[in-house]
C-alpha cells in the first residue's frame, strides 16, 4: 500500500466518487461533526461504507479519519490519527495503515518512530477547513519534515493550483485537498488536473 499522489479527504461518497473518476489513488473519509448525534455517526458509517464499494470499480486506498471502529467494520485499508486520537500502536492492532498528523517536526519524527506509516504536516498554507489559530507551517518546515522522515509525508492545507508546484519541489510523496477539490465546479476534472503531477 503506497502512499503517494493525490490525497483527497472528504465527508460524502458523491465527492469521493468524481475524485476516482478524476485518478485520485487516495480517499481519506473524514467527518469532524460526526460524534454529535447518532444521526451523524450512521451518517459517517454509511458513507465509508459506500466509498468501500467503489472498490469493484476503482482501484485506491481508502482510509478513515480517526474511527478504529469504523473503519475495522468498512474494511478499510487504513486510519488516520492525530494527537488526541487513538495511539497509534492502539490501531495498528486492528489495522495495517496507520497514518498520523503532525504539526511541527519534532512531532512528525516522533511519529514515525511509533510506526506511523506516514505522516501528514500543514497546514502549510492558509486553509478555509483550519480555523484561525491553526499554525501555519510553510514550504520550509515541510522540506525539513520531508528530508527528516523516511516514511511518505502528505503536504495538507490551503494548497490549490497557484501553489502545488511549489509544495511537490519539496519532495513530498503526497499531497492533501480538501476545498481545492470540494468546491471546484468540476470535481472530476478538477481531481484530474492535481492527480497527473503525480504520474
Amino acid at each position: 500500500m503506497q502512499i503517494r499522489g493525490l490525497y483527497v479527504i472528504t465527508d460524502t461518497a458523491e465527492t469521493a466518487l468524481d475524485c476516482l473518476k478524476g485518478g485520485a489513488p487516495i480517499i481519506q473519509i473524514r467527518d469532524k461533526k460526526r460524534l454529535e448525534s447518532e444521526e451523524t455517526r450512521q451518517r459517517f458509517r454509511r458513507a465509508a461504507l459506500k466509498i468501500v464499494s467503489f472498490k469493484k470499480d476503482f482501484r485506491f486506498l481508502f482510509i478513515v479519519n480517526d474511527d478504529l471502529d469504523v473503519a475495522s467494520e468498512a474494511g478499510a485499508d487504513g486510519i488516520h490519527v492525530g494527537k488526541d486520537d487513538l495511539p497509534i500502536e492502539e490501531c495498528r492492532k486492528k489495522i495495517d495503515l496507520v497514518g498520523y498528523s503532525a504539526h511541527s517536526l519534532e512531532e512528525a519524527v516522533e511519529a514515525e518512530r511509533r510506526g506511523a506509516d506516514y505522516v501528514a504536516f500543514g497546514a502549510i498554507y492558509p486553509s478555509p477547513t483550519k480555523g484561525p489559530g491553526h499554525p501555519i507551517q510553510g514550504i520550509g518546515r515541510l522540506r525539513a519534515v520531508v528530508t527528516s522522515l523516511k516514511v511518505p509525508v502528505v503536504a495538507i492545507g490551503g494548497i490549490g493550483r497557484h501553489n502545488i508546484k511549489d509544495v511537490l519541489a519539496t519532495g513530498v510523496a503526497s499531497v492533501a485537498m480538501i476545498s481545492a477539490l470540494a468546491n471546484a465546479p468540476d470535481r472530476v476534472e478538477e481531481a484530474r488536473f492535481f492527480a497527473k503531477f503525480f504520474v
